[in-house]
């Protein structure tokens, strides 16, 4: 069975629809600068956790990149405290200062699209990063979050014989991401009516929230749980509160966070999975957006439908380069030569010299941008 069959429910788009012209796509209307070098404003709508951290930094160290090659004047970074209005307020001021183009990862689709409204109304170009937007007008770079969590659940629904009762701890409620992988999972647990989700809470993508989520549901539930669905950021958290319930600790979904590859590699019981969710998907969208501004010809045979609103061609799907499991399984249906199924002492590897907070990461360079999207 392939990829194609076993996430096709799960709203993953896998090949592109007929292709279009430049004349067809809202969003290059803005894509004339001139000459450049060009300045690049990025706004990144949630600033709480490593991954957001590393997102930001890889966006800050490609702008350095491109800008010592002459192709950037600027690039402002931004990152909102403060949700949806604080976003829309360093918004304003990233058009103030003259910005050719917007990058943003928005907290939230609708409080955020009149002002990325009004950026194209005032003839920025705007690339979404990471979090999609349901406007024919922006290009969006995704990372494919249907891959993300119809992948893991699909582990944790094998890892559990393919019957019994799971909880799962969700992100930051309201984001167009952790909404998206909602549905994946959705879908995915509908083919399995054996599987029962008896409890889905939020946790934040935070540690402290996660622990204190899952605590509730061992309150409620107990060892009636039989595996556990997590997104990144919060697995430590839900480990901790099994430990201080002393409840045993069912398979569960993991992360790719190096200290949670350390935390695997040293419990030998520990059923867990990983699919790497790339921070650098903000990097990639910062390196397309120059691409664009310096007149490039956007291959648009390698544009998908919109995520959220499929009649609009407009998305760019980063997929998930890795899972990781104990001992690489080549054989799973989702393995493919772009999304690579590796073992744990070889994402370690591939996190060496790296700080415990850093997670596993895949980022193109402007050449491979160039030959993936480019004419």
């Amino acid at each position: 069975m392939k990829l194609t069959s076993l996430l096709a429910g799960a709203g993953m788009f896998v090949c592109a629809v007929s292709a279009a012209t430049a004349q067809d796509l809202p969003f290059l209307k803005n894509a004339d600068h001139g000459k450049g070098p060009f300045k690049i404003g990025f706004s990144n709508g949630f600033i709480g956790n490593a991954w957001r951290a590393q997102h930001v930094d890889g966006v800050e160290k490609t702008a350095a990149e491109l800008k010592a090659a002459g192709v950037l004047s600027d690039v402002i970074v931004v990152n909102s405290t403060s949700g949806a209005s604080g976003q829309i307020s360093q918004i304003n001021a990233l058009l103030a200062q003259g910005i050719d183009a917007l990058v943003i990862n928005p907290v939230s689709a609708e409080p955020l699209m009149p002002i990325v409204q009004r950026a194209i109304d005032s003839g920025v170009l705007v690339v979404v990063a990471d979090n999609p937007l349901p406007m024919d007008n922006v290009l969006n770079v995704s990372l494919d979050h249907s891959q993300y969590w119809g992948i893991s659940t699909e582990w944790l629904v094998d890892a559990i014989g393919g019957k019994g009762d799971i909880v799962a701890i969700e992100g930051l409620a309201g984001n167009t991401a952790n909404d998206w992988r909602v549905r994946a999972r959705d879908e995915v647990l509908a083919r399995h009516p054996d599987v029962r989700l008896l409890a889905s809470v939020t946790g934040g993508w935070d540690q402290a929230q996660a622990r204190e989520a899952m605590s509730g549901l061992l309150a409620a539930h107990g060892d009636k749980i039989d595996g556990v669905l997590i997104q990144e950021v919060m697995n430590e958290g839900v480990i901790r509160a099994y430990r201080a319930a002393g409840v045993s600790r069912p398979p569960l979904t993991g992360d790719y966070v190096l200290s949670y590859l350390k935390l695997w590699k040293n419990d030998p019981d520990l059923r867990t999975v990983a699919v790497a969710n790339p921070p650098g998907v903000g990097s990639d969208a910062v390196r397309i957006a120059a691409e664009i501004l310096s007149g490039r010809d956007l291959d648009t045979d390698k544009l998908v439908p919109n995520p959220l609103n499929p009649s609009f061609n407009n998305t760019i799907l980063i997929p998930e380069p890795y899972v990781v499991e104990r001992e690489a399984n080549t054989s799973r249906p989702w393995c493919s030569e772009q999304v690579q199924c590796i073992s744990l002492d070889e994402a370690i590897a591939l996190l060496d010299g790296r700080s415990d907070a850093d997670s596993l990461d895949k980022t193109l360079t402007q050449d491979e941008v160039r030959t993936l999207y480019f004419r």
